[in-house]
């Protein structure tokens, strides 16, 4: 399958539409729900997430599905299906709760939460980036045909952990964290290179193996990214300094100075000039006030 490039405003809804029915190719419907999954076998999990929505409980739950966390906008869970031979999946179920946001919702064409997380993740996988597969992508509609729950189905990456958590577990050796670092490098300079946006990229998002940190790093949380034509310094930055800021709890602002000089070492950015102009992008994001999602987007 070819993705397409795309300027700052981001792919159509058309588009994204068909890059999810190119790779979720089995439809499925079920009372007041419609799913775009990847094989039929897809089916049982659909069910016991429509069991679990029908409950709304968390002690009712079906066996093999827990709770990994929960907002009041979404909620994170973990299945175990028998069709996975032992491999569990992670389920994101968005919630719509009043008729005003499901109107929104409905007016934006979809172009947010699960379908646009699905989406992201399969151009962002087609681009080269370490992503979650999809599995799935569907909706649960109200008595008005409005969405009141949207769900994307994702590989389970269990066996990894958060670098916010080893940053954590290594705070008083700084050698260390400057380790893990440098082992997450790579993530930034593939989204330079694709020219991905990731708003988002904080101490959560990316994922290590905890025994072994020269194993593939992952990155998370595509919901708001957009991919473009062209590189941008000015995102790279951004995505650099939004990440570094996520992590001040455990790095000295010297280690965060070294970690920075090696990324833009990584894109080949050594000329004194362009150093210089990178480090204040970084140094405006990263000491400046806190951006709104909105204001994040718009960065290019």
């Amino acid at each position: 399958m070819k993705i397409p490039n795309c300027d700052k405003v981001g792919l159509s809804v058309f588009n994204k539409s068909k890059i999810l029915q190119d790779v979720l190719k089995f439809r499925y419907r079920h009372g007041t729900a419609t799913f775009w999954l990847r094989n039929k076998d897809m089916t049982a999990v659909a069910e016991s997430i429509l069991y679990a929505m029908d409950r709304n409980n968390e002690s009712s739950l079906p066996q093999g599905m827990e709770v990994i966390r929960q907002t009041h906008s979404r909620i994170i869970l973990r299945i175990n299906s028998p069709n996975f031979a032992g491999q569990s999946i992670i389920a994101k179920v968005f919630l719509i709760p009043c008729l005003r946001h499901r109107l929104k919702y409905h007016i934006k064409k979809y172009d947010r939460f699960a379908f646009a997380e699905a989406a992201n993740l399969i151009i962002a996988a087609e681009r080269g980036l370490s992503v979650p597969k999809v599995y799935g992508y569907g909706c649960i509609y109200d008595s008005f045909g409005l969405i009141k729950r949207s769900i994307v189905f994702l590989e389970d990456l269990a066996n990894r952990i958060h670098i916010g958590k080893l940053l954590e577990l290594n705070r008083q050796d700084q050698n260390k964290c400057a380790d893990i670092l440098s082992r997450v490098i790579p993530v930034f300079v593939e989204l330079y290179k694709v020219n991905c946006s990731h708003i988002d990229v904080n101490s959560r998002s990316i994922l290590l193996n905890g025994e072994d940190l020269k194993q593939k790093v992952f990155l998370l949380d595509f919901e708001y990214a957009g991919f473009y034509d062209r590189q941008s310094l000015e995102i790279f930055m951004f995505e650099a300094a939004y990440f570094a800021k996520c992590c001040t709890d455990w790095l000295t602002k010297e280690t965060i100075d070294e970690w920075v000089a090696k990324l833009l070492d990584a894109v080949e950015i050594r000329d004194a000039l362009g150093r210089d102009k990178a480090m204040e992008r970084f140094n405006y994001y990263y000491f400046g006030k806190r951006l709104s999602r909105r204001e994040r987007i718009k960065i290019h």
